[in-house]
């Protein structure tokens, strides 16, 4: 490499970071592998599954979200050797699971990554891996696709079932359906099987109060793993005379109460003995209503599972930052297949600006969560688009071949990582909470929403 194109990198660190972690979890050799082993009846020609993914990753880093600015500036540079049509072809037909893989063998390598920082959670859950998990909608599907002009309302292109690990923030798995209406609750075993994959340890799923039934306690407690979930007041619990209630307050002052007893009737198989917290929350319009089976009140206290479950709403900035940040509403496909396969890259893009975002804040002496995510990703981008303005592409393929190991490569992003802050990474502190404001009611016959999937079902019959 040149001396000028040395330099150049040398002083762009966010891109060393991101282009040494891209070359660690996504490296033409690791893709190939995936796809041979997920594709299904899906196959390479001219246009190899790596190449869609680095297509993919320019626009979400270079040419803010779009698709096709990125397929374009490939084919003038001729590093894309078919059509831009080809492409949104290819990207339409890649199965369900190459999807769920992408994500879940990149996080299972981006773990062994993740820079040990001080544990969030109590000390009584030093032995648990608390994962939360919650349901998502692909959201404003463009209506490219002929079955789809002129329908009145908006488009769902999918259905996803995000794990997310609440130490460390990082999107563990995906649990995916082609049907954006699809109830949350049956990609349940799909997420679990996935996420036990990557997890051998003892488990603890959080999980709102959609998840709060008879049916699911039997699955999340199978391996030594445990349930914390909420319900709603209509799932019937029958208090055990045996074992009287007992009550405290909570870091906030808030009364909370426990109790012991069983979910469902004696008639029915479903029946299991749990543990009952409730919290009551008299500035909210309901309480907090919570199960599980740590029946051991000493050994996990209530507040140490008020405390966690407190920490599941984190998904939901998780799934804010892969929307806004990492262009998700910019749609690159129309179908149900290619929205899902982009919904997976962006969350190993949230991925690895979180590993990086560790390393950032361990270097800096400040915990991750007062760096901004959209911010730092800010920086991120404007490192890139200097290096695509000023970088030769074949000098960056050769210095980034072959991907480090990982202790190797744990040592350069502390290197590359320890003198980069800057106090426009910290995040801005909203002191006024946003007014609500009611939904809009939709008037019958002009809006709402449906499934792309079920609008292509219908079309074809």
């Amino acid at each position: 490499m040149d001396g000028f194109q040395v330099e150049a990198l040398r002083r762009l660190p966010l891109t060393q970071s991101v282009f040494h972690l891209f070359s660690y979890v996504l490296d033409d050799v690791h893709l190939g592998e995936m796809f041979e082993r997920h594709r299904g009846r899906c196959y390479e020609r001219e246009l190899s599954f790596a190449e869609v993914v680095y297509l993919l990753r320019d626009a979400l880093l270079e040419h803010d979200g779009s698709g096709h600015a990125s397929f374009v500036a490939a084919r003038m540079a001729g590093a894309l050797s078919v059509s831009v049509k080809s492409v949104y072809e290819k990207l339409g037909r890649f199965p369900l699971e190459l999807s769920l893989a992408l994500l879940r063998e990149t996080t299972g390598k981006l773990l062994d990554l993740m820079p040990q920082g001080p544990d969030r959670l109590a000390a009584s859950l030093a032995g648990l891996t608390v994962i939360a998990f919650d349901g998502k909608k692909i959201k404003k599907a463009a209506k490219r696709l002929k079955a789809l002009r002129g329908l009145p309302g908006k488009m769902l292109g999918g259905k996803l079932l995000a794990a997310m690990h609440v130490r460390n923030g990082v999107a563990l798995a995906m649990g995916a359906d082609l049907d954006g209406e699809r109830n949350d609750v049956p990609l349940v075993p799909q997420l679990v099987q996935q996420v036990r994959g990557l997890i051998a340890d003892p488990i603890l799923w959080m999980g709102d109060r959609q998840f709060g039934n008879l049916d699911l306690p039997a699955l999340l407690s199978q391996r030594q793993d445990h349930f914390l979930l909420r319900c709603t007041t209509t799932l019937k619990f029958y208090s055990d005379p045996q074992r009287p209630a007992q009550e405290g307050v909570d870091t906030q002052g808030r009364r909370w109460v426990e109790k012991w007893g069983w979910i469902g009737s004696e008639q029915d198989k479903r029946r299991r003995y749990v543990r009952q917290i409730i919290l009551y929350r008299p500035e909210q319009k309901d309480d907090v209503i919570l199960i599980t089976d740590l029946l051991d009140a000493t050994l996990y206290p209530a507040s140490d599972l008020l405390a966690a479950y407190l920490l599941r709403w984190e998904i939901e900035c998780m799934f804010q930052k892969v929307t806004e940040v990492f262009d998700l509403r910019k749609l690159i496909g129309s179908t149900p297949r290619a929205m899902i396969f982009q919904s997976a890259f962006c969350f190993v893009m949230y991925n690895l600006i979180e590993v990086v975002r560790a390393y950032v804040a361990q270097a800096a002496g400040k915990a991750v969560n007062e760096i901004s995510t959209e911010k730092l990703f800010g920086s991120v981008h404007k490192q890139l688009a200097a290096w695509s303005e000023l970088g030769e592409p074949s000098y960056a393929t050769a210095y980034f071949q072959p991907p480090l190991k990982t202790e190797q490569l744990k040592q350069t992003l502390r290197l590359l990582l320890s003198e980069v802050w800057t106090d426009w990474w910290i995040k801005a502190v909203n002191k006024k909470p946003r007014p609500h404001k009611p939904k809009a009611r939709v008037k019958p016959g002009h809006g709402g929403h449906t499934s792309v999937w079920r609008v292509l079902q219908a079309n074809k019959q």
